[in-house]
């Protein structure tokens, strides 16, 4: 288990959570991730990846781009498409159980809505 105070780089952060580092840099920007600069490189952490302990952005009225099905499944393209998180990143978490869902007889990933009302997805949702 590491320490609380363990730093990781755009890089690790990205690979550990699922996403890509372009992703973590721009919630970085937008306050939605927890980081500061160290010698011009953004330092994260390793803390953020369990907690979902990033502070909210600031407040802006916007219409949600997409839906949200209360008692229904995602299949792993749409579930993708709602997040920051890639499909690879979401079968990881899923096999993690951060996020709930189920394989399909075919081997598909079905991701139940209730993953949503998880606070580090609530973080990772696109506008």
């Amino acid at each position: 288990m590491e320490p609380k105070d363990t730093l990781l780089t755009t890089k690790e952060f990205a690979s550990r959570s699922g996403m890509t580092v372009a992703q973590v840099t721009k919630l970085l920007r937008e306050n939605k991730i927890r980081g500061e600069k160290q010698s011009g490189r953004w330092m994260i952490p390793a803390s953020a990846l369990n907690t979902g302990d990033t502070p909210s952005p600031p407040a802006k009225a916007k219409k949600p781009a997409q839906t949200i099905r209360k008692s229904a499944a995602y299949s792993l393209s749409e579930f993708s498409a709602m997040t920051y998180l890639t499909e690879a990143g979401v079968v990881r978490w899923l096999k993690e159980g951060r996020l709930q869902g189920h394989q399909s007889p075919g081997g598909e990933w079905q991701i139940d809505a209730a993953s949503l009302e998880n606070s580090y997805v609530k973080n990772l949702l696109r506008p």
